[in-house]
């Protein structure tokens, strides 16, 4: 079967696209596995540049046929929000490449590459929550939160293993960045009040941390801060249902 190859390269990261071309042969026997699920993130080290490679799940039959003719690939979604989020000021880990390997015309593989970030996961806040070193580190992700959803982003998978932080030290600023990017909406509006609460219930912190962002959150709006914490919850709690009963549901049919 003939395979064909498509490859998008940063403009300024032409001096990579050779790494990029041989990654069906590099990506499975070399670099260092940061994670292995559903989709597999390997870093590497080239010429002392660090990036990140995701390699997404082999799509199913239909998957397939959708993403090779009808749909944009996640990588090639993932590459291309990166870019918008820069233009917006919203950083993320600056996007490399992406490259989609077909057969017979269907897509195979797909890869997302981009910097390497060093960053902390917000989880490193969220579980030493109500600390006193966790306490403006969370204060000051509610305000990045409100400005995502004033610019009308909305992270559809805005998990706390999907958003990054850093301290600096000489400023006295936390910064923030969103990784895992493929699933993303850029409205042309703010989002509206339970759009809001909607993104905000994939948090899948502790519920005291939970509680304190909505807290931060509603003081920056100026929003009432009753009625923020009670349909924050509201749609957090809702949410936790669905997925039990997904899961259950699963755990019936593999029975």
């Amino acid at each position: 079967m003939n395979t064909d190859m498509k490859i998008t390269v940063n403009p300024g990261m032409e001096h990579l696209r050779q790494f990029v071309r041989q990654l069906p042969e590099l990506f499975p026997v070399s670099g260092e596995v940061l994670h292995d699920g559903r989709n597999q993130i390997r870093a590497f080290d080239i010429g002392g540049e660090r990036l990140v490679v995701k390699r997404y799940k082999r799509p199913s039959a239909f998957n397939a046929v959708m993403y090779s003719f009808f749909r944009k690939s996640k990588a090639r979604r993932a590459y291309e929000h990166a870019l918008r989020l820069r233009e917006l000021e919203i950083d993320t880990p600056e996007p490399v490449a992406w490259s989609e390997y077909r057969r017979s015309g269907l897509i195979t593989e797909t890869y997302f590459v981009s910097r390497r970030s060093d960053f902390t996961p917000l989880t490193a806040a969220t579980e030493r929550f109500p600390t006193s070193d966790s306490l403006p580190v969370l204060a000051a992700f509610a305000r990045f939160t409100v400005r995502l959803h004033e610019k009308g982003i909305c992270h559809e998978d805005f998990n706390q293993t999907n958003i990054l932080w850093r301290h600096d030290e000489a400023t006295g600023r936390y910064d923030f960045q969103l990784i895992d990017i493929n699933r993303m909406k850029f409205l042309r509006r703010p989002l509206r009040p339970d759009e809001c609460m909607i993104n905000l219930r994939r948090l899948s912190c502790p519920a005291v941390a939970f509680l304190y962002i909505l807290d931060r959150y509603a003081e920056t709006r100026q929003w009432d801060m009753d009625d923020t914490l009670l349909r924050g919850t509201f749609f957090r709690l809702l949410f936790g249902r669905r997925q039990q009963f997904k899961k259950r549901f699963k755990a019936r049919k593999l029975a």
